[in-house]
């Protein structure tokens, strides 16, 4: 049977499979653009969220550094603080001799924990890379890349290589 168009309904079954397959196709390439781009922001998520982590670390590491410095040096106040006498005790440049020493002494092993970790914590140089033989160029310039663009612009991560 026809229909009063002149098209016959097998025809316009066609027509209409044909646009539901090229909403369906459409509805796979937004939906593979959007799990991207949920995958990058949740990569960008994750290197904010290792930076914070890195900086925490790094000041519980300046804190306990802190916190053995000045149990080092305060040894000697606990050496003082004991109940036994001596002469030491009854002058009073003594405590503020002996507090100043704890201070600085505290503070020097302080400030050279901290540039030793600064030292350890330094990005390495790069590795130098030596020279590639000849014959390995040379095969190579017989190679071009060639990437693939997406119509929308964004480009997609595959590169074909082809002979020239």
């Amino acid at each position: 049977e026809e229909s009063s168009a002149g098209i016959d309904h097998a025809e316009e079954m066609e027509l209409l499979l044909e646009n539901y397959y090229r909403l369906a196709e459409d509805l796979s390439n937004a939906t593979r653009e959007l799990r991207v781009l949920i995958d990058d922001s949740q990569s960008i998520i994750f290197i904010n969220l290792d930076s914070h982590r890195n900086v925490m670390m790094r000041l519980n590491l300046q804190l306990t550094m802190g916190t053995f410095s000045l149990s080092l040096f305060g040894l000697m106040g606990v050496a003082f603080g004991m109940n036994l006498e001596s002469s030491l005790e009854e002058d009073h440049r003594v405590f503020w001799l002996i507090t100043g020493i704890m201070f600085m002494g505290s503070g020097l092993i302080w400030r050279r924990l901290l540039s030793f970790l600064g030292r350890q914590l330094e990005a390495p140089l790069p590795p130098v890379v030596a020279s590639l033989p000849k014959k390995s160029l040379q095969a190579d310039r017989g190679m071009e890349v060639k990437r693939s663009f997406r119509p929308d612009g964004l480009g997609s991560g595959k590169s074909v290589l082809t002979n020239r």
